[in-house]
């Protein structure tokens, strides 16, 4: 991409969508405004790779959900039998998860596609290569393990949303040039957001008057769900509430999840997918968010929160100490029993008044057209 200005064409890889993850929709908006020709694919295929739409740039992503078995067997199954989806997907997840026969098959697509890659940047491609998780949410095994590690070696540029996660990728893996530091970027104008607070709450049934924490999305055992559980519960009076809303990682854990919450009426479990347009119900709603999470890298739920105002409070680990702090909210040791208490607690004695607007302000700067110019340069 050296020599005249020329348009440069980028296929992003991702097998996460924009359904559920706006992220790669927006990125795509800002590499087009840097001038980049952009287009999206879920998976690799050899007709990407050959004539005039032959890119100058594969840019990878979520490389943890790419071309797993169970989701290609769920596009070829469904339509073909009377189960619910989510009962077909069940199925195919206890088949396709029996250790043996999923690393087997997960090393055979990781090696296909580091394969794949290569012989792009043979013939004069670069590979540029996200990390949203240097390790995987729940381990997959040493399949995912060596992708990832090969992938941080092999690509030409590794973006990294914070200075938290370059250091882990020269600490960990060697690597000292080619890396990337470009933040995550904003949500403030991904999703509706004409409710009010009272308004917001009538609609969820939630009264009007307490302090309300929030836990916005995907309910799942690495967000450490159990530990706010317990922590809330600790908290006196019943002038607060708490709010747990998003989709079960499983039937078990969401009955887990309903009874540690059994007993207390302060607290709501929604269990369930929020759409898009509900998302503002439950963050207008909110005094903070709260993203009590075990393991971390690069949190979107900390920009989705700042980009309705609302502070967070979150444990000192992966890139929260670069987000969170000052009238954004507060951190916590996690290594500190009583540390999530203690913030639960800070934050309820806060005067928040006039954060939120403080906070949507400060979110602004993470625009997605200069994410989309850097990333640009980034990729040489």
């Amino acid at each position: 991409m050296s020599g005249e200005p020329h348009t440069p064409r980028v296929l992003l890889l991702s097998a996460v969508g924009t359904r559920t993850n706006p992220y790669i929709g927006l990125l795509q908006d800002g590499l087009a405004a840097a001038g980049a020709d952009v287009r999206v694919v879920d998976r690799l295929r050899p007709a990407d790779l050959t004539g005039v739409a032959r890119p100058d740039v594969i840019h990878l992503h979520w490389l943890d959900r790419y071309d797993l078995p169970q989701a290609i067997l769920l596009r070829g199954f469904h339509g073909a039998t009377d189960l619910p989806r989510r009962t077909l997907r069940r199925l195919l997840e206890t088949g396709c998860n029996v250790a043996p026969i999923y690393q087997m098959r997960r090393w055979w697509r990781l090696r296909r596609l580091v394969g794949q890659l290569r012989g792009f940047q043979a013939t004069g491609g670069r590979v540029a290569y996200t990390i949203h998780n240097l390790d995987p949410h729940e381990d997959q095994g040493p399949a995912d393990r060596w992708g990832s590690a090969r992938l941080i070696r092999l690509a030409d540029v590794v973006h990294v949303h914070d200075e938290s996660t370059a250091q882990a990728v020269t600490e960990r893996f060697g690597r000292r040039g080619g890396v990337a530091t470009i933040p995550h970027g904003h949500y403030l104008h991904s999703y509706p957001n004409q409710i009010d607070r009272l308004a917001a709450r009538a609609r969820l049934g939630l009264p009007a008057a307490a302090f309300l924490y929030v836990t916005l999305g995907l309910l799942r055992p690495y967000k450490g769900l159990e530990t706010l559980l317990a922590a809330f519960r600790s908290l006196p009076g019943e002038d607060v509430a708490l709010l747990l809303a998003g989709k079960s990682d499983s039937d078990s854990y969401g009955e887990t999840l309903a009874t540690l919450a059994a007993g207390d009426p302060r607290i709501r479990l929604q269990a369930g997918f929020v759409p898009r347009e509900d998302v503002q119900l439950y963050l207008n709603a909110a005094d903070v968010c709260v993203l009590p999470y075990r393991q971390i890298t690069t949190s979107g739920a900390a920009l989705l929160a700042f980009s309705f105002g609302v502070p967070v409070i979150a444990p000192a680990i992966g890139g929260f100490p670069s987000l969170v702090e000052g009238r954004r909210g507060f951190l916590y040791d996690p290594a500190d029993p009583a540390g999530l208490t203690r913030a639960l607690a800070q934050a309820r004695e806060t005067d928040w008044q006039g954060a939120r607007q403080e906070i949507r302000d400060w979110v602004a700067q993470f625009d997605w057209r200069e994410i989309g110019r850097r990333l640009v340069r980034a990729y040489g």
